[in-house]
């Protein structure tokens, strides 16, 4: 039995609500054959139990065995051995928030592969990142629902189910389709304008708080643009009482940590029940979604575009769903973390608003999109904040026949993973100060005459087939919206406020939360009437 079931464990791996399920089985088996044994009967389960505690334990020793040992297909690459051991090294320290650091700690000591699970590895190289295109999602990705269907974020079941949603997808971002949502971001980042300044007077302490108040931003628009019009949260007029906003956040950081251990997520997949809020969420989308049937968009929205390819209405609500929490979330994060550098760095702020103003000399005017695509320095900021906010962790599965990646050998069905923050902040590739802000460093002259500025290894939408099809709409949405706020307030942190302690309280778990509130003084520049545009 324990030969058998080490077989199985290495070689067919089985999920793990299947896995609960058969340990139960065979315990109960365990327990009618110790009632069918004369001499068993009288104490049949404290027997069963024994023998069975006794059989886990064997079973989880040779497993470890086998994985510390050199007859492993991963053994000739280094890591900590309790990584080695168990995929729950890493989920634990993935809780924490800041695996990234961890990872680049590993790699400083290691050096470019490092084994951080049984079965898989960090690596620290840009070579990596063409293996993106031909390498499907791993098993953290693996959607484990009652009910069928598909959402764009998850691994798909069947091979081209993703390329043909994304297809769908598609027509939201071409050139035609971005031009019909510039009207209404114009007047959501107006709002958010009047937003600023409201929760600003109604402020106990005369500071607001940025971090949030971008963040419902970002969600009333991303529904916007979802729904047409027919959008009933506006959470920049209501607030945020529900937590709608926070709800997708912790799902997905929920799958992007326990999702290193997938049998944990498969568990979890399995209950029978829904976090109250993600249940109050999935409703609100729900009712949202069958009004938006009923009525026609103000122009073509996303959904006009799922009901086009005949998708149907609960694969609408699911793709609804993803659309809100991943084009909403990290909107709102990057443009939170582009102004928080731009405040602790008052040089590049004056910088900004100079070229801002010189393009627009009025500034409650329209801000064009193409117009903003050519200022450089807007640009540089944006890139500069990706580039150091956005620290993803992103598992891919070797397929078969396995990979060669600087001379190394990689089994097929290995999951690996480019480690985005290292990169990010190698001096290799961006150079000098690689750890620091400076969005000079896109720009033609970058810092001087021995900068590097490697594009490339810019991790922030991913790579590959699973590249996030938004970007274009990003980069609209950020550039709209720092141009919006520099134009319009002269804005600067409070005298206490800790610069160094905001870095260092951000945690990333696939989505970034911030441990403490970007508190801003924001006053409305001199010679700057907003009243005649706003809503």
């Amino acid at each position: 039995m324990l030969q058998a079931s080490w077989a199985i464990v290495h070689q067919r791996p089985v999920r793990g609500d299947w896995a609960v399920l058969l340990l139960l089985a065979g315990f109960a088996v365990q327990y009618c054959l110790a009632l069918s044994s004369e001499e068993l009967r009288h104490h049949a389960l404290s027997a069963s139990i024994v023998l069975y505690r006794t059989y886990l334990l064997s079973l989880c020793g040779t497993t470890a065995l086998y994985r510390l040992s050199p007859w492993h297909p991963l053994a000739s690459y280094p890591g900590p051995w309790q990584a080695r051991v168990t995929s729950l090294w890493l989920t634990c320290r993935s809780l924490r928030g800041q695996r990234y650091l961890l990872l680049d700690n590993l790699h400083r000591r290691y050096g470019p592969f490092v084994r951080i699970g049984p079965n898989i590895l960090s690596i620290n190289s840009a070579s990596a990142i063409p293996l993106y295109v031909g390498m499907e999602k791993s098993e953290t990705y693996r959607r484990h629902m009652r009910s069928p269907g598909f959402e764009l974020f998850f691994k798909p079941a069947v091979t081209g189910q993703h390329r043909e949603r994304k297809r769908i997808w598609a027509g939201l971002f071409t050139a035609n389709g971005l031009s019909q949502l510039m009207p209404n971001l114009e007047r959501r980042t107006l709002e958010l304008m009047q937003c600023m300044e409201r929760r600003q007077s109604q402020s106990e302490r005369g500071l607001v708080d940025v971090k949030e108040v971008f963040s419902h931003w970002a969600f009333d628009y991303t529904t916007d643009v979802i729904f047409g019009g027919c959008n009933q949260f506006e959470l920049m007029k209501k607030g945020d009482p529900c937590g709608l906003a926070v709800t997708g956040k912790i799902a997905f950081a929920a799958i992007d940590t326990l999702g290193t251990s997938p049998w944990i997520m498969e568990l979890l997949w399995s209950l029978p029940v829904t976090p109250k809020r993600a249940d109050t969420m999935l409703s609100l989308i729900g009712e949202t979604v069958q009004k938006r049937l009923r009525l026609r968009p103000e122009f073509d929205d996303l959904v006009s575009y799922l009901l086009h390819a005949s998708v149907d209405d609960e694969d609408i609500e699911r793709d609804v769903y993803i659309a809100i929490v991943g084009g909403s979330d990290n909107i709102a994060v990057m443009t939170t973390l582009a102004l928080y550098f731009l405040l602790a760095h008052p040089d590049y702020y004056q910088r900004l608003r100079e070229e801002l103003d010189a393009a627009f000399p009025d500034p409650t005017g329209s801000l064009p999109a193409n117009d903003l695509a050519a200022l450089s320095l807007l640009n540089g900021v944006i890139n500069e904040a990706l580039r150091l906010g956005t620290p993803f962790f992103l598992p891919r599965i070797v397929p078969k026949g396995g990979a060669l990646l600087d001379n190394r050998f990689i089994p097929e069905d290995t999951i690996v993973a480019l480690a985005a923050y290292s990169q990010q902040l190698s001096a290799d590739n961006f150079f000098p100060e690689p750890a620091e802000f400076h969005p000079a460093r896109w720009l033609p002259d970058g810092l001087g005459p021995h900068t590097k500025t490697d594009k490339t290894v810019l991790a922030s939408f991913t790579f590959g087939p699973y590249a996030c099809i938004g970007k274009p709409l990003a980069y609209r949405e950020m550039r709209h919206a720092l141009a919006r706020t520099v134009l319009t307030f002269d804005m600067s942190l409070p005298p206490e406020f800790d610069v160094p302690a905001f870095r260092a309280g951000i945690l990333n778990m696939h989505t970034t939360f911030f441990t403490h509130k970007l508190l801003v003084k924001v006053a409305r520049r001199p010679g700057v009437k907003l009243e005649s545009v706003y809503c």
